[in-house]
């Protein structure tokens, strides 16, 4: 396991330092990034900068899956941005407020938007995001809140998924692992079906999120801005940079917004996709990757073209305009590549400089078969945490921890689902993943904001996984997550009170009533 020692985790630390300290993402990981090069290249600052193009970048673009994932952005983009000109999404919302009545409803609303859209985590975010953005903005729900509920139900929900790119992902490095240990009668699609219930930390993080939703228990820094956003109406701090702009809708004189402008895209988007993935076998079979990245693309292009149909039949927009939106879409979506293709460069640097195999090698003494899952969790979480990168820990992961789990008797199931959630922990939290960056697009908020609000939410649940994951290494009932649901609620209520408590007796600037 080679790696370069302490060194190897200074890149994705310093990332994530400066992000915080400057507020600025892409700043804060071209010097990561470039750190890294640096050490790589024999501490030659020169050549490292001549390396960072054709080495991490250009390497980066041109892998298939994340040029596939640049290109759905911009086909997204244009279609997220037709729909919300349009007004659709506003009148869609103003239908919505007859059973929409209440803060908490409309965050139990996007809750269960964000289940309803299983199928993606890079579309999740991007899709329900502007369709509630309205009914946020109506109900005063902070960005920070909105992009919190966002971002913890586009990953956790994909990793319960057997049929979509990350089941498939996974299944893939399980079966890896089966060939070199023939005497495991056993399939990946099995293991991955018993792994489902021991996802403690994604299980419990969907929970959380309809629960927060429900009783308004928020804690931390989340509820300092959820009061700012209820007495003064400011959905977004004084000085927060969204990540996206949101452009008034203007409409020509004597037109109305209709539903319909939005209702009937998305629903020829679902039509097509799940059309496409029927065609390839699903639900009886997994679907490749590049099938859900394809269904995906036609879903929106279709949804798209009939969105402009509609607009210009409505004479919201002309022929002319309608291509405009379109690429005015795309162009907002540059910023958020830029941030995705420095993050894979990081990532890729991480990988060449050893940073999973160092954590994982100064924490390997205190593996034993029981506490095996809780210390693979930990492992995950720190990993996923500094590189942002959920597929990547699980391909360091998974090929140590499976033969591991095998050779001590460790349950397998458990061991694969401590993996999984570790992996998500960061894919979810970290401010240098791209799916926390798509949450905090999709929700127009400050992305610092965002991870320093959602931080807490995310560490509360690792904390009650952790437990979790020693009992189960102990027990192997997949039905404690039942009590670790109770233990979460309960902890959620008590530092609820301690936050109201602490804000009630200090200055605050947006003190509680």
């Amino acid at each position: 396991m080679d790696h370069y020692g302490i060194l190897s985790i200074v890149p994705p630390i310093l990332a994530i330092v400066l992000a915080l300290k400057t507020k600025n993402i892409i700043v804060s990981l071209f010097f990561g990034l470039y750190f890294g090069a640096i050490v790589l290249a024999g501490w030659n600052p020169v050549a490292a900068f001549a390396n960072l193009i054709p080495d991490f970048i250009y390497a980066q673009v041109a892998t298939d899956s994340n040029m596939q994932s640049i290109t759905n952005l911009c086909i997204i983009g244009g279609f997220v941005a037709l729909i919300s000109a349009s007004g659709g999404a506003a009148a869609f919302a103003k239908t919505a407020e007859k059973w929409v009545k209440k803060k908490r409803t409309a965050e139990t609303a996007m809750w269960l938007g964000g289940l309803f859209v299983w199928f993606t985590d890079s579309g999740n975010s991007l899709l329900v995001g502007p369709i509630f953005q309205p009914i946020a903005e109506r109900f005063r729900v902070s960005r920070e809140k909105f992009a919190y509920i966002l971002d913890a139900t586009s990953s956790p929900i994909c990793a319960l998924v057997p049929v979509i790119s990350w089941g498939v992902y996974i299944m893939g490095l399980i079966d890896a692992e089966l060939e070199k240990i023939p005497n495991l009668a056993d399939s990946s699609w099995n293991l991955f079906l018993e792994a489902i219930p021991y996802q403690f930390y994604n299980i419990l993080t969907l929970v959380m999120v309809g629960y927060i939703c429900l009783t308004q228990f928020d804690f931390g820094p989340m509820l300092k801005a959820q009061k700012r956003a209820e007495q003064t109406g400011k959905t977004i701090r004084d000085g927060g940079v969204p990540m996206r702009s949101t452009v008034e809708v203007k409409l020509p004189e004597g037109v109305e917004p209709k539903a319909i402008s939005v209702v009937v895209p998305l629903a020829i988007m679902l039509i097509t996709m799940f059309t496409i993935f029927f065609l390839n076998g699903f639900p009886q079979k997994s679907i490749d990757g590049i099938v859900i990245r394809q269904g995906i693309a036609l879903g929106f292009i279709l949804g798209g073209i009939a969105a402009g149909f509609i607009n210009c039949k409505l004479r919201i927009f002309t022929p002319k305009q309608v291509e405009n939106k379109v690429f005015d879409g795309m162009k907002d979506m540059m910023f958020l590549i830029v941030m995705m293709i420095l993050s894979w460069s990081l990532g890729s640097v991480c990988s060449q400089m050893g940073t999973a195999y160092y954590i994982l090698e100064v924490t390997q003494d205190f593996l034993n078969p029981a506490v095996l899952p809780a210390i693979l969790f930990l492992i995950g979480c720190c990993m996923s945490l500094a590189t942002g990168s959920s597929w990547g820990t699980f391909a360091i992961l998974i090929p140590i921890g499976f033969p591991i789990a095998a050779i001590m008797g460790t349950p397998l199931a458990v061991t694969v689902a401590a993996v999984i959630s570790g992996g998500v922990f960061g894919d979810q939290c970290s401010p240098i993943s791209d799916t926390t960056m798509l949450a905090s697009m999709g929700s127009a908020c400050d992305h610092i904001d965002h991870f320093r609000t959602q931080f807490p939410y995310a560490c509360t649940v690792a904390a009650v996984s952790v437990v979790l994951y020693l009992i189960a290494g102990y027990t192997e009932h997949a039905w404690i997550v039942i009590a670790g649901a109770a233990i979460l609620f309960a902890v959620v209520a008590v530092l609820h009170k301690i936050s109201v408590r602490l804000l009630k007796n200090t200055k605050s600037e947006y003190p509680l009533s």
